[in-house]
């Protein structure tokens, strides 16, 4: 399909990308691509692209899905070192990739962006800006923002920790200026960051203490290194790197039967998985049944993120390793307290406790039309329409926003198809010479509708996960099928879904409400018609 370049007059929309992640990074490279597209900025908080893979440098960080998947399509990798991979080698792919396509001089680091305002009578975007290191600040307008800050963003922090008087970090946040070696230390968390971390550190601590009331299902890596013979036949050979990631995208995919409940059509996946998980633990932990039992999971498989690991079960055989599945009552200068009476004390706490989603977009942050707060205006029914725009939010888009989250695939893949579909929407403005696009409340309903109906049918609304659930009992974050059902959704527009307003009817409306003089009306048309080239 031809896409649409520039409106009729030569000029192109003024856009702004929030975060220089994988989804800004992709929505950068895409926009030029694609569409020849040079008219946009990208804010980016921290002082390099890279996201999550940026901020998250703690021991054993690394991917828990195949590499070959979480390139870009547009921009493969050959030379992965393993299936699985340190972060180390994920960041430096992203690094890497801005910098093929000269992506980072259009980057502003170390920014913030404090608010985003839509302005009604311009029909743009005034975003406020924040430079953290020089403490300059500023309002930036466009016509357009996609907004790629992803949700793995602000680190959930519970306040019960916050008396805690040693040295404490989150997992996103790990100081490494701090020496673990010959210290007490302990781990509150035991999901995806906390499997990685705890055998990594566990060798270096005097002691290490593990917190973690409701334990994960863990299945084995099965990590292999891909040697040059390998990456010569994924380079060289026709199709084969093709048809292998073809292989993986179609088995990996599949893994979405295991988050159904119990039916025909999930039987196997779900029965296979808990012999799996079961075999794993036997095989690991042969000789301590009590161990064992502490490490069961007491709820279904698939209520939560399964995770990869071969050394987390091992790791608890250490002398120097306790697990506590009990309760945490207090926490006291740099004493923990649990249910069963134990007390620990700690010179070091790690907070593996996962993201607070939500405040990706905190009240205060985001105003639409009229002046609404858009997130405040969400309440529990967090509205989008599959992730990627939102009622009363014209010309804005997400990747990877609320309602498009997965647990059981590469996220690039859902993020390359939030990312042609703004390349397309984009498109379509120029080519239909629109001022605005706005999906409408019908079409974002009935896309929750649609979402709640298949979600009843799946693990993520038993109560295992509430901060995911709200007062209905209905999910508001994970995307409800698999990401090839997510592409077949969005490959087309259907723009009879959007209320759309040329740039004509936009020109006489704010004329109509303006009461100046003539050079006023004509500086007012050249702001609003000049879209930088």
């Amino acid at each position: 399909m031809s896409l649409t370049k520039t409106y009729a007059d030569g000029t192109t929309p003024k856009v702004a990308i929030i975060g220089a992640g994988p989804s800004g990074i992709c929505a950068a490279i895409q926009l030029q691509r694609q569409l020849k597209l040079t008219t946009y900025t990208v804010f980016e908080l921290e002082a390099d692209v890279g996201g999550t893979w940026f901020n998250n440098t703690y021991p054993g960080a690394g991917l828990d899905a195949p590499a070959y998947l979480y390139g870009y399509s547009f921009a493969p990798n050959y030379d992965w070192s393993s299936k699985y991979v340190p972060q180390s080698e994920v960041l430096a792919y992203f690094q890497s990739t801005a910098r093929t396509y000269n992506i980072y001089d259009k980057i502003r680091f170390n920014t913030r962006v404090t608010t985003m305002r839509w302005n009604e009578g311009r029909r743009k975007w005034v975003l406020h800006w924040v430079n953290t290191r020089s403490n300059e600040e500023g309002d930036y307008e466009v016509d357009v923002v996609i907004h790629g800050t992803g949700l793995l963003r602000v680190p959930k922090i519970p306040k019960e920790f916050e008396s805690f008087e040693g040295q404490m970090w989150h997992s996103a946040q790990w100081n490494h200026s701090v020496d673990l070696s010959g210290k007490r230390v302990g781990v509150v968390g035991t999901s995806a960051s906390g499997v990685q971390i705890i055998p990594a550190i566990a060798d270096k601590v005097e002691s290490l203490d593990v917190y973690g009331r409701s334990p994960a299902y863990i299945i084995p890596r099965f990590n292999s290194e891909y040697g040059r013979t390998w990456r010569f036949f994924c380079r060289y050979v026709p199709f084969f790197h093709f048809l292998y990631v073809s292989l993986q995208y179609l088995f990996v995919d599949a893994n979405i039967l295991l988050y159904y409940k119990l039916a025909w059509n999930s039987i196997f996946h779900r029965a296979f998985a808990y012999f799996l998980t079961w075999l794993h633990r036997f095989t690991q932990l042969p000789h301590n049944p009590t161990l064992r039992h502490k490490l069961t999971p007491q709820y279904d498989i698939a209520s939560r993120r399964t995770v990869l690991s071969d050394v987390y079960y091992p790791t608890f055989k250490q002398d120097n390793v306790s697990l506590h599945v009990d309760e945490i009552v207090s926490v006291k200068g740099n004493t923990i307290e649990t249910e069963d009476g134990s007390f620990r004390e700690l010179d070091v706490l790690v907070l593996a406790t996962g993201f607070d989603w939500f405040q990706c977009f905190p009240p205060g942050y985001w105003f639409g039309r009229g002046g609404i707060d858009i997130p405040v205006s969400w309440g529990e029914n967090v509205t989008t329409y599959y992730g990627t725009c939102t009622p009363n939010a014209p010309n804005f888009f997400m990747v990877w926003g609320p309602n498009s989250g997965i647990a059981h695939h590469s996220l690039t893949v859902i993020i390359e198809t939030q990312v042609k579909y703004i390349v397309r929407s984009l498109s379509h403005m120029m080519q239909n010479d629109l001022a605005t696009m706005e999906i409408s409340q019908e079409a974002a309903d009935e896309f929750l509708d649609t979402m709640d109906r298949r979600m009843a049918k799946m693990q993520f609304t038993t109560k295992v996960k509430p901060k995911f659930l709200n007062s209905k009992g209905q999910c508001r974050g994970f995307w409800y099928g698999s990401v090839s059902e997510f592409w077949w959704r969005l490959r087309n527009l259907h723009i009879e879904r959007y209320l759309v307003e040329s740039r004509k009817e936009a020109s006489e409306k704010t004329f109509s409400h303006l009461n100046g003089t003539k050079d006023e009306k004509d500086e007012i048309i050249e702001e609003q018609m000049s879209f930088e080239i």
